[in-house]
């Protein structure tokens, strides 16, 4: 980063150097007004780059002009990043992922498909680290040794027609012995992460309910004497078919009979 700006870790003109705002090469002795270019004037160690000091950034690319003066750095001297600059070096080379969702109604029916005021369960299929946490890194970036610790806040589950709820961990899975035995009406809700929809998908444009799962992070990070928290959000979507059941009336002497509700119309 320079001036709140990304450049380019390395160009033809040398590797970046933050704290001297340059593209380093290496040289074998130093160059600049008023300081020895003897190198074995200098402690043993001693390294010497040819400096091109950006001046600014357009696009994306720096601009700028080889410095009249070569940055020195004797053994032991230090030039390190911003910290800030650093975690987040270090939270991008951590692994996150969407979870994978799971919903009851894949396990109790083959065709996939909820029922009205029946609950519905969520959880997540694939927890671990890397979709529900907790994940931890340490590395040192540019003299910085970063620490960051990824913990997942919540999970927002968005049912579709402007409904969600929101889980503070992963779900209680469901299984299909949840249900052995037990009526509709007597089917239990999930303890942890549940729905009921009031209302059947089949006005819904694709004629099923967009249900998207969204992660949300905190990446926590200390080092260089500085700390800081750095969000996250992760989402993944599914389609869920919801359907009303309707009350059949059944002819003794096997004659056809019309349902005994008819079908909820689709308001337009």
């Amino acid at each position: 980063m320079f001036e709140g700006q990304v450049v380019p870790c390395r160009t033809a003109d040398g590797f970046f150097d933050a704290a001297s705002g340059c593209y380093l090469t290496p040289t074998d002795a130093p160059f600049g007004i008023g300081i020895s270019s003897d190198p074995d004037s200098y402690p043993p160690g001693t390294k010497f780059y040819n400096c091109w000091v950006i001046l600014g950034v357009i696009d994306g690319k720096p601009y700028g002009i080889e410095r009249a003066q070569d940055v020195i750095r004797e053994p032991g001297e230090t030039r390190t990043i911003d910290p800030r600059v650093a975690a987040r070096q270090v939270v991008e080379t951590m692994s996150f992922v969407a979870p994978q969702l799971g919903l009851s109604p894949y396990v109790q029916s083959g065709d996939h498909v909820g029922i009205v005021n029946v609950p519905i369960w969520m959880w997540v299929t694939d927890p671990g680290p890397t979709t529900t946490g907790p994940q931890k890194k340490t590395a040192a970036i540019g003299g910085v040794s970063i620490t960051a610790t990824g913990t997942v806040d919540r999970i927002e589950w968005s049912m579709g027609a402007g409904k969600s709820v929101t889980c503070k961990g992963a779900g209680t899975p469901f299984t299909v012995g949840m249900a052995a035995g037990k009526s509709l009406k007597d089917m239990p809700s999930s303890p942890t992460c549940g729905f009921k929809y009031s209302k059947a998908s089949h006005c819904e444009k694709s004629g099923s309910y967009t249900v998207t799962a969204t992660t949300y992070w905190t990446v926590h990070w200390t080092g260089g004497g500085m700390q800081g928290d750095i969000p996250l959000d992760f989402s993944r979507s599914v389609q869920l078919q919801i359907t009303d059941l309707r009350p059949v009336l059944v002819d003794p002497d096997g004659g056809s009979m019309p349902p005994s509700a008819p079908a909820r119309r689709c308001s337009s």
